[in-house]
């Protein structure tokens, strides 16, 4: 497999009049070949101790097929991940692991030397350690927040010779003193007797020598595609806010950055023939206010920014900013654990569905169950912060295990479903959820032998529906590259993308790998993207064409970083069709899409909202007429990945 061209084209693949080569070849190896070594013992660690179980893991052993694994001496299985996990074991009792790589199928390679873990169950389980922020440090107001922690009911904490008790994870300190050096210390004490403290969380922070400025920024919740912050202010002070990607800010001065938007505000009262009072009023706010934006791309970097302004437009303060960072697209803070060979569980979010369904993610919540001899399901989708509530230790499985035996709490999955639960592909269905929520979902499946195992997964939904993110990769055939049997495009696409590797390869060669590890695979294995590529990647898209083999699967991966550090990377595959497919592979599309239809239709519970309490993290949204969006969207920093 080699790099043939590459065609600067639309990331949506409209039809390119003309290709522009930039390099040729990239070696006649092949990448795959280069993931091979020799079979060696597994490398193999501990984590995710507790009173029932833990779990193990290990790094490839290239040239290895599968992975077989004891506990005990007991039964030996087998397995193509690089982790197994143990659960339903004794607390405070130690257990034996051996572990062992065995070679593919035909080769010559005999199977690794075994490596034996020795470990340990705790006799009682630790409640997580918070997650520091410091979102001011000022003599008179110093807030200082934390993560919330599963199975905590209060937190106890410490700055200098001040200590106290609270049930929130935030504190508001005064009396500091200026320009002096603190530690702050937190620790979650357990609600129930089911958990120990946890470790005490430390973070250092220095006052300010300057009093509380006129505006103070403070992030409250930072989700995906959206934050709420807070600003404080006098009750007679106006100001104006906005929320921009660091990349962007960071080509800019202070005065430019204000000037532009007193500007654009200023100019746009004038074309609608309104008073600039008016327009003012429209957009600052007065006093303290908590806010909320969303639109935002997951994982980048942002800074909140505010600057005095009075209704006359003149500037009464410099700029304020406050760096923060969106989180992965779905991801939570509660709980997740369980599942095994015989019964799975994904929690997830997408927008793949709305046409079908009319339920996104920004207003439900997907799973797929996926089992072998599955006699039962009992399940149950709460908010993750009730779910928290109900149990003093959300690891507890016997607990949620009782709950969902509980037929008042739980609900079963009928009997028509379980058929298509033990099929390959597994059964979807979908809850109805309020937007920017994180939702917990607990299911017990009973086997037909009268094995039980329990899966507890969180996810947050996102606040919009659009699929926001500032890089994108899409593996695809297509004829207008020539035959789909032997040509494939990567192509890549982004926003204010400034450096990056990227790699194809067979996705043979990566069974076994977790996706987890694919930023190391691309660091050591891919090839650094050319500087002068960037605008055509930031712009419309850039494809690299691939010589390929036919009826073959292939993952092309990437790694990028913007300008403000933050690092992205992503994956796609595809496969090759034979020669002569076309008609066959629309048709096998056709089926994909009436398989998802028919699993959407087919819900248990009839897509009903099941008791699922409505919990939004932002207000009702803003009008397209609101003169707040408007001047937001003007992309006034001269950029066009804005929102």
């Amino acid at each position: 497999m080699k790099i043939s061209k590459i065609i600067i084209m639309s990331a949506f693949m409209t039809a390119v009049s003309s290709s522009v080569i930039l390099f040729t070849g990239c070696g006649s190896e092949t990448k795959e070949d280069t993931l091979k070594e020799t079979l060696k013992t597994p490398e193999a660690k501990v984590s995710e101790v507790t009173v029932s179980g833990f779990r193990v893991d290990w790094g490839k052993v290239y040239g290895a097929e599968n992975y077989t694994y004891s506990l005990d001496g007991a039964e030996v299985d087998s397995t193509k991940a690089l982790f197994v996990t143990f659960n339903g074991l004794d607390a405070s009792k130690e257990y034996v692991v051996k572990i062992q790589a065995e070679p593919a199928k035909g080769s010559s390679k005999t199977s690794s030397e075994p490596v034996y873990i020795h470990v340990r169950t705790s006799d009682i389980s630790q409640l997580e350690k918070p997650e520091i922020t410091v979102g001011s440090a000022y003599a008179s107001k110093t807030i200082i927040s934390w993560s919330v922690i599963p199975g905590a009911g209060s937190y106890e904490y410490t700055v200098g010779e001040i200590s106290g008790t609270t049930t929130e994870n935030r504190v508001t300190l005064s009396n500091l003193a200026k320009g002096t050096d603190y530690i702050f210390t937190v620790k979650a004490i357990p609600a129930g007797s089911g958990s120990t403290a946890s470790e005490s969380a430390r973070a250092s922070f220095t006052t300010s020598s300057e009093d509380v400025p006129t505006l103070l920024i403070v992030p409250e919740n930072v989700l995906a595609d959206a934050v709420v912050f807070d600003v404080y202010a006098t009750p007679d002070a106006t100001y104006f806010y906005d929320v921009v990607s660091s990349s962007t800010l960071m080509q800019f001065d202070e005065a430019t950055v204000i000037e532009r938007y007193r500007s654009a505000i200023i100019e746009y009262a004038k074309s609608k023939g309104i008073s600039l009072r008016l327009a003012m009023a429209s957009v600052l706010k007065a006093g303290t206010n908590s806010i909320g934006v969303s639109n935002l791309f997951s994982e980048m970097s942002y800074d909140i920014i505010a600057f005095g302004m009075d209704y006359d437009g003149n500037i009464t303060t410099g700029l304020y900013t406050k760096r923060i960072t969106t989180t992965a697209t779905g991801w939570s803070s509660g709980p997740n654990y369980g599942g095994t060979g015989w019964f799975s569980q994904s929690f997830f979010i997408t927008n793949a569905y709305l046409a079908i369904s009319g339920y996104g993610w920004t207003n439900s919540v997907w799973t797929t169950w996926k089992g072998k001899s599955v006699n039962s399901i009992r399940y149950r989708v709460l908010p993750t912060s009730t779910f928290n509530e109900a149990f003093s230790d959300p690891y507890d499985k016997e607990a949620v295990k009782t709950f969902l035996k509980d037929t008042s709490y739980s609900y079963a999955v009928k009997q028509n479903a379980l058929k298509q639960v033990n099929s390959s592909d597994g059964y979807n269905m979908v809850n109805p959820c309020s937007p920017g929520v994180s939702y917990t979902m607990s299911a017990l499946a009973t086997s037909s032998s009268g094995e039980e195992e329990l899966t507890v997964n969180s996810i947050t939904t996102k606040t919009t529906g659009e699929a926001y993110t500032w890089f994108s990769i899409a593996a695809l055939v297509n004829e207008k590259y020539g035959p789909t049997s032997s040509k494939m495009a990567c192509v890549l696409k982004g926003a204010g993308i400034e450096s990056g590797k990227y790699l194809v390869v067979r996705t043979s060669a990566l069974d076994g790998i977790p996706e987890s590890s694919y930023p190391a695979v691309i660091e050591k294995y891919g090839y650094d993207i050319d500087p002068s590529y960037f605008e055509y990647i930031n712009g419309n898209g850039l494809a690299l064409l691939v010589d390929v083999e036919p009826q073959t699967s292939y993952t092309a991966m990437a790694t990028v970083m913007n300008k403000a550090g933050d690092k992205l990377t992503k994956h796609a595959s595809v496969t090759t069709t034979a020669a002569g497919t076309k008609a066959a592979r629309t048709k096998a599309t056709a089926s994909v899409i009436e398989n998802l239809a028919a699993n959407a239709e087919a819900s248990p519970v009839g897509l009903r909202l099941d008791g699922v309490e409505a919990i939004p993290v932002l207000g009702a949204p803003a009008t397209a007429e609101d003169l707040w969006i408007i001047i937001h969207n003007m992309n006034i920093l001269g950029t066009d990945y804005e929102k």
